[in-house]
């Protein structure tokens, strides 16, 4: 694949171990659900052949326009659609799919979002707090600390960003909201320096970002939703790959894939299954299969990224 292409926007993690986890049949139909900057998408395609379907998703419009222009579509037949990756299967519906080889999702930002200073993601510049993953979307990160009750801001900050305490962080950022609007990251800082002093670090503020963003974009209930789909339109043998980047998103995944796993559910006692419940899928590794020390001092974004795969057994 293009190093140009991953060197232009962002540049995928865990690539070589996705393609081996998908377990790609040349002739097959596979989905990159979260499309980005197209790195792990292009080894998708760069692995089928003639007959075969690669369809990339995403709702942010700057990262499908990138692909069309710059993604080698080689043999197989490709097509890009904007998106939320919760609507997997009316996508497919469209295309008239009725069932897939293999699903993608990398969780992650793309370093191109990272980076871009007016899409609000960064806590290390002084950027507008926006956060949307696709702009046509109506709230803003800042729209939530404004609008938000001090309830509702800490059960935020609780449940997407693993805060300790976070109905004192709620309270000192709508006692800042009271005096003014917080539009940037470098206000929201400030504000946290009053209430936390000059000890208040890189960590606290990721995990604010974090629950904002996750807020912003419905992340969980996308993933939750995306999951669902993408199993039940796969194919006996199809195989579910996810990159997640923090322990929220990792322990639903895993969860998820676990109680797939699972057959009847009745008490030993129960002589014959009164339940119903088949094994779904069967999971690739035990345990999350994480970047090496090699591509982790190349690419720092591999850090925390964790991979789990399954296949369709049913």
């Amino acid at each position: 694949m293009s190093d140009t292409l991953m060197q232009g926007y962002h540049t995928p993690v865990l690539r070589d171990e996705c393609i081996r986890a998908l377990a790609i049949k040349p002739a097959g139909v596979y989905v990159d659900c979260t499309l980005g900057g197209g790195g792990h998408f292009q080894a998708i395609v760069d692995n089928l052949s003639e007959g075969s379907m690669a369809i990339g998703i995403d709702r942010d419009p700057e990262a499908v326009a990138w692909c069309e222009g710059h993604i080698d579509k080689k043999r197989a037949t490709v097509v890009f659609k904007r998106a939320r990756f919760s609507r997997l299967g009316s996508v497919l519906a469209e295309l008239g799919i009725e069932t897939i080889d293999g699903a993608l999702m990398d969780l992650g930002l793309s370093t191109r979002q990272i980076s871009s200073g007016d899409r609000g993601f960064s806590y290390m510049r002084d950027v507008r707090l926006d956060m949307r993953m696709d702009p046509a979307d109506v709230k803003t990160a800042a729209d939530i600390l404004r609008e938000s009750s001090c309830e509702e801001l800490s059960g935020i900050l609780r449940d997407y960003g693993e805060i300790h305490n976070p109905a004192r962080m709620a309270e000192a950022i709508k006692r800042c909201v009271k005096t003014g609007p917080i539009t940037t990251s470098g206000e929201l800082k400030n504000c946290l320096l009053l209430e936390y002093g000059p000890g208040f670090g890189i960590k606290g503020l990721a995990k604010l970002f974090q629950a904002l963003r996750i807020a912003v974009n419905g992340e969980l209930t996308e993933l939750k939703r995306c999951c669902e789909q993408a199993v039940s339109l796969m194919k006996t043998g199809g195989r579910l790959a996810v990159i997640s980047y923090h322990s929220l998103e990792d322990r639903y995944v895993k969860n998820f894939m676990r109680d797939l796993e699972k057959g009847c559910l009745c008490p030993p006692s129960v002589p014959v299954c009164v339940c119903g419940k088949k094994k779904k899928l069967k999971r690739i590794t035990a345990k999350a299969i994480i970047a090496s020390f090699a591509e982790k001092e190349r690419n720092p974004a591999s850090r925390s990224a964790r991979l789990r795969a399954a296949e369709k057994i049913d």
